[in-house]
Parts: structure tokens; sequence; C-alpha cells
């Protein structure tokens, strides 16, 4: 939400200069571009995140799935085994 805050009052800065004429000096400019940049990094960052959590998620699952099969195969030879021995 936060993110969206500062959007919000980015396009508020660029409504004042373009249609009002506010001045903007070229400090308000390196300011703005320091916020962008701050930004851009957050969502990078995030993004990055959510990329490794659903990636460890799925290689979890992954070998959860991998222990099924080899119990079922484990299983399944052991039955066959009993079946030779009688």
């Amino acid at each position: 939400m936060n993110v969206a805050g500062v959007v919000k009052d980015w396009l508020l800065i660029a409504f004042s200069w373009s249609v009002i004429k506010d001045t903007v000096t070229p400090i308000n400019l390196m300011g703005y571009l320091i916020a962008f940049g701050g930004v851009a990094y957050y969502n990078h960052a995030k993004l990055q995140g959510l990329k490794a959590a659903d990636a460890q998620r799925k290689s979890q699952q992954d070998n959860v799935e991998a222990g099924r099969l080899l119990e079922e195969r484990d299983g399944e030879g052991n039955g066959k085994k009993s079946e030779t021995k009688d």
C-alpha cells in the first residue's frame, strides 16, 4: 500500500507541474529520482523474494512427491518379494 501512495504523490506532482505550472527545482528532481529508485529497488527485491519462496515451495513439493513414489515402489517391491518367497 505504501508504494501506491508514493505513485499517487508522483502523479500529483506531475499534475501540478504540467497543469498548474508549479516550479520544480533541481533538488526536487533529485529527490524524485531517489524516491523512484527506492520504489524500483523495493519492487525488484520483493519480486526476487517471491520467486525464491515459490522455487523453495516447489522443491519441497517435488521432494515429498519423490518420497511418496519411493515408498510406493518399495511397498510394491516388498509385496512381490513376499509373493515369490511363498
